[in-house]
């Protein structure tokens, strides 16, 4: 996915909150990929603030339980990807698609950080 500056996205959600646009109008406006970048854009705004535009340069790790927790919120409370996100501050809710994933298919394993890099070999 294409990385945009925080003040290009601030751009268009301005338009967007001004009624100058709506997302689809935006979304071919701007040449974007899809209308949900610009839905996430301003969702990420309203709840954050400009903080929620800004881009992220190293990936975030985030805890075993607070993974747990979010996936157990997203089962039992039936809130939606976009509703966690905007409540625990996650830029992109397909994170939280991601570890619901990983936990349908391997249990609470599937949430447990990943072993990076190759495998050790013995000779």
């Amino acid at each position: 996915m294409a990385k945009y500056s925080t003040e290009f996205k601030m751009k268009i959600v301005q338009e967007y909150l001004n009624k100058e646009g709506r997302y689809k109008n935006l979304t071919d406006k701007y040449g974007l990929s899809d209308h949900s970048v610009v839905r996430r854009w301003v969702n990420s705004y309203k709840t954050q603030g400009y903080e929620g535009l800004k881009i992220s340069r190293k990936n975030k790790s985030y805890s075993f339980e607070f993974k747990k927790n979010v996936v157990k919120l997203y089962l039992t409370r039936e809130m939606s990807y976009q509703e966690l996100s905007n409540q625990f501050k996650i830029n992109n809710p397909a994170i939280i698609a991601r570890w619901v994933i990983d936990f349908r298919n391997q249990g609470l394993d599937g949430l447990r950080p990943k072993k990076r890099g190759r495998p050790f070999k013995h000779d």
